[in-house]
């Protein structure tokens, strides 16, 4: 599996899976994870987000317009190369970003007033967000 949940395990937030959380065995042998599957996206009203990586290796962000409209068809996947950071502006829906590498470090800043507007999209919308972490 990736990353963790929004409640925190172990320290760690579980953000989405590389393969359905009903069915994902923890004993698998982890490969390199061709997507991410998604449940929640947020925006920050107050203030940006800025990711860094730090191995300069590519990177996944799933991005929305602003709006508390959120629309599945409106989410896009930025496919960034790793050679700069990427900056998110205040209102707009994300989530964080996810290597496209076996594992990678980044820097991450935010605004000081850490206000988020979230969106459970697997309780909204009944569905998981299926991110690839490749370029098609």
């Amino acid at each position: 599996m990736l990353h963790g949940h929004n409640d925190a395990v172990n320290g760690k937030y579980i953000l989405g899976w590389s393969e359905n959380p009903d069915t994902a065995d923890d004993a698998a042998r982890m490969e390199i994870p061709q997507r991410v599957l998604l449940w929640h996206l947020n925006y920050h009203p107050d203030g940006g987000q800025m990711f860094y990586p730090m191995e300069q290796q590519p990177f996944v962000v799933p991005v929305a317009v602003p709006g508390d409209d959120l629309a599945l068809e409106r989410i896009v996947a930025l496919w960034c190369d790793g050679s700069r950071g990427l900056y998110i502006h205040p209102g707009i829906w994300h989530e964080g970003v996810f290597p496209s590498t076996p594992a990678q470090s980044f820097r991450d800043r935010q605004g000081r007033v850490h206000a988020r507007v979230s969106c459970n999209i697997a309780q909204e919308f009944g569905v998981f967000l299926n991110v690839p972490l490749h370029p098609a």
